[in-house]
């Protein structure tokens, strides 16, 4: 008969909990990001959708609007940070100055493996990410796989880059190439190509595959590769911070629960898989691919030089010192194995 009573007690205790949770109000978050659904963020974000709605209990379900459905990729800080999307894909190189601390990550010659670096970078991010992105609950943050310089004639060294108009990736990538003597060309992505084929560039910086993914096939256009870890351009996903507060404590709990290290790299995974596919099937066909001893990457590392100090004096302003942000994030990708 005890016994029974602590059965009974214990069910009810169970079913109060599961009242508790289905008493929580139900939520749709609205994803928003910029890149087209054939991207392979896409199978990632699902994927964590569906992991955020089991954890929830069914409460919290996730939409996805692709393709700039809600508004333009440099704008997705500020949509999420004014609820026009609950969660969103931020490119903090979008708005260049406005995030000094995160910007530390797209500094030339850090970064070898993207998916080893996905949860280092979001670990060393994270005492940083509540200040310097005050709008936003930071759920992720990630790179692309590295990037290098593709051209039209070999780039050897940084004396090669004089006189190159070349299209960039991001403001970092831009200061370095005009440091350099070189002519930084903005231009969207998908215009990229057709800028090489007309001659308006000599080169671009990307990662290796967009030499032959087919919405870019830059490898048409160019014919030679540097072989060094140039870049890597960070993102973060970042959640509305009025809608996480609106949460209630279970919901927030299964939040936390998708919003680790660990789902940086997860979230990212098939789109490294799929870059670094290509990367390994270069090397095996007949692209020029430039290799590079330790003379040449110190001639780059030295000329990246004016890249770092402009970066400093921009961490310096924010109120932080530079070499304990940098050193702190070069310890975390050392973990990982993911330290150029």
């Amino acid at each position: 008969m005890k016994q029974c009573g602590i059965l009974l007690a214990g069910a009810l205790m169970f079913a109060g909990a599961t009242g508790a949770s289905a008493q929580d109000k139900q939520i749709n978050l609205k994803f928003s990001y910029w890149v087209p659904p054939s991207h392979l963020l896409t199978p990632g974000y699902k994927e964590w959708g569906a992991a955020l709605e089991k954890a929830s209990n069914g409460t919290i379900k996730t939409t996805l609007f692709p393709s700039s459905q809600l508004g333009s990729g440099a704008d997705h800080y500020d949509m999420v940070k004014r609820g026009i999307a609950d969660v969103g894909l931020i490119n903090p190189g979008y708005t260049p100055g406005r995030f000094p601390i995160i910007a530390t990550a797209d500094l030339p010659f850090l970064v070898t493996d993207s998916l080893k670096a996905a949860p280092a970078i979001s670990r060393w991010y994270k005492k940083y990410a509540a200040k310097e992105m005050p709008e936003h609950y930071v759920c992720h943050t990630y790179s692309h796989e590295p990037g290098s310089f593709h051209s039209k004639k070999e780039i050897k060294v940084p004396a090669d880059v004089k006189g190159l108009n070349v299209r960039t990736a991001n403001q970092t990538i831009a200061a370095f190439v005009t440091s350099m003597g070189g002519n930084s060309v903005q231009v969207p992505i998908m215009e990229a190509a057709d800028t090489l084929r007309r001659g308006i560039t000599d080169a671009i910086t990307v990662p290796w595959g967009g030499l032959t993914h087919p919405a870019f096939k830059f490898g048409e256009v160019t014919t030679y590769t540097l072989d060094i870890p140039l870049y890597v351009s960070n993102f973060t996903h970042g959640i509305s911070r009025q809608t996480y507060d609106s949460m209630s404590d279970a919901q927030k709990k299964a939040v936390d629960s998708v919003c680790t290290p660990e789902w940086s790299a997860r979230t990212y995974k098939s789109w490294y898989e799929d870059d670094h596919g290509r990367q390994q099937a270069i090397y095996k066909t007949d692209r020029k691919i430039t290799k590079v001893g330790p003379a040449e990457v110190k001639l780059w590392r030295d000329a990246a030089k004016p890249v770092y100090d402009q970066w400093s004096a921009a961490v310096k302003k924010a109120g932080y010192d530079p070499d304990t942000v940098l050193n702190e994030l070069k310890a975390e990708l050392k973990k990982a194995d993911a330290l150029f």
